[in-house]
């Protein structure tokens, strides 16, 4: 029996060795999560998500990384660490048998004077016992119009040449009319409702990309998907005479909001070939106020149109339509008109 467990702690012993020597050969593999990382649509000066891969050990005995770099170190565009140790060079990293590295990469794209998106690369170099291997790097920046905690108080207009990222809330002031022209793309961050106590006009156009839109600012998967991105479009009592044609309106808590009847024209607000999409509560929600739609949408929201409260509204060729995902699930009804505040 004793000679015995000696051979059992002999052999452990010559295993538990064989592992931790290093390997040194120049036929060792390695293994690698991804050969590339992409990132979505990356607004210049605000930074990016972070994502990895991992570096993998399938060999029996430790190896040794002898450098993790990134290629393009001096543009100061991608940020790369391995396993906490910050970059752009990480030498002399040793994974134990069956074990993983983690590399992670972010990137912040400084200002250009491109109007349209361009697209930024670089490359991460591996290297150990003799052999190389690439990781591809690549995003769309994407230069903006940043505004923040943004207050209009004087008549604007609002061009499509750059898109506008809102951070902290935003205001419309009384007696004060924002345009925004056809094609502008507006970029809503999580902190930021746009609170309209003047007028808004929004004029987008049949083509395309000269529909005005409004949207959330993660423009990375999968997060430009999610309801509940950004809060909202809410019009005061005071608002009137606002306009939205060929406006997309996603991705909102709740899209758009009134309360109060019109002071001074026919309907508060006047919708046409409006889209209001994947907004988490309420699409379309008015309080004794009055709206007027032709060719309106309102898709998968959780509550896609309320009505409380009595007002005026007229509606000419609206869907409503809803079906629950893993984000939404639909228990409220698709219409909901009472003469009640809600």
């Amino acid at each position: 029996m004793g000679r015995f467990l000696w051979l059992f702690f002999f052999s452990m012993f010559i295993i538990s060795c064989s592992k931790d020597s290093l390997l040194t050969s120049s036929d060792a593999p390695l293994g690698f999560s991804t050969d590339s990382l992409h990132f979505d649509t990356v607004f210049t000066t605000a930074g990016s998500i972070t994502k990895s891969f991992r570096i993998i050990n399938t060999n029996d005995q430790r190896i040794r990384i002898s450098s993790i770099r990134l290629a393009g170190a001096n543009t100061g565009v991608f940020r790369m660490n391995v396993n906490g140790e910050p970059g752009p060079l990480v030498e002399d990293v040793d994974i134990a048998a069956g074990d993983s590295a983690h590399v992670f990469v972010n990137l912040r794209i400084p200002a250009t004077t491109e109007t349209l998106p361009f697209l930024v690369r670089d490359s991460i170099s591996i290297q150990w016992n003799g052999q190389e291997k690439w990781i591809q790097l690549g995003a769309y920046g994407q230069n903006a119009r940043y505004i923040r905690n943004g207050i209009i108080s004087s008549n604007t207009s609002w061009d499509n040449s750059l898109p506008y990222v809102l951070i902290g809330p935003f205001t419309i002031e009384e007696n004060t009319t924002l345009s925004i022209s056809k094609g502008t793309r507006i970029y809503v961050h999580a902190d930021a409702p746009i609170l309209v106590k003047g007028s808004l006009q929004a004029e987008g156009d049949t083509a395309q990309t000269d529909r005005i839109i409004f949207t959330g600012d993660r423009l990375d998967q999968p997060y430009a998907g999610f309801p509940a991105s950004w809060p909202g479009i809410y019009f005061t009592n005071t608002s009137h005479t606002n306009r939205f044609v060929y406006t997309n309106i996603r991705n909102a808590y709740q899209a758009v909001v009134l309360e109060g009847r019109e002071t001074v024209g026919e309907y508060k607000l006047e919708m046409d070939q409006v889209i209001i999409d994947n907004a988490f509560d309420a699409g379309l929600l008015s309080i004794n106020s009055s709206v007027r739609a032709n060719n309106l949408l309102i898709s998968n929201c959780g509550k896609n149109l309320q009505i409380g409260g009595g007002g005026k509204y007229n509606f000419n060729h609206a869907t409503l339509a809803a079906y629950s995902n893993n984000l939404i699930v639909h228990k409220d009804p698709v219409v909901l008109i009472s003469n009640s505040v809600l």
